[in-house]
């Protein structure tokens, strides 16, 4: 009886044994993916610097062309009215040019 016990025993060590070997093999598989889903996530948030940047980068020169067109647009509505004035002013000299001669 003691003999058919020690197999048992033996053959449940082996069993425990096989199942620990498999166990520390996911373990070492898992630490494997969860460090190479680490290094994908540093290099996402790399990337999301960069893009952080580029977008800050862009706001300004975006910034910049706008306060370069509202210049140019406040420009030539000065100039509009100038030239409208100057219209107003020489229609207003030949109507009396006109009216004179009459």
């Amino acid at each position: 009886m003691s003999e058919e016990l020690l197999r048992q025993l033996i053959h449940m060590v082996a069993e425990n044994n096989r199942i620990v070997k498999e166990s520390v093999e996911e373990l070492r598989e898992f630490k494997r993916e969860m460090y190479a889903f680490r290094e994908e996530m540093y290099t996402f948030r790399e990337e999301m610097y960069v893009f952080r940047d580029d977008m800050y980068a862009f706001r300004d020169e975006t910034n910049r062309r706008f306060d370069r067109l509202e210049r140019h647009h406040q420009l030539l509505e000065s100039d509009f009215d100038l030239m409208h004035r100057k219209v107003c002013d020489h229609e207003r000299e030949i109507n009396r040019l006109k009216h004179m001669g009459q």
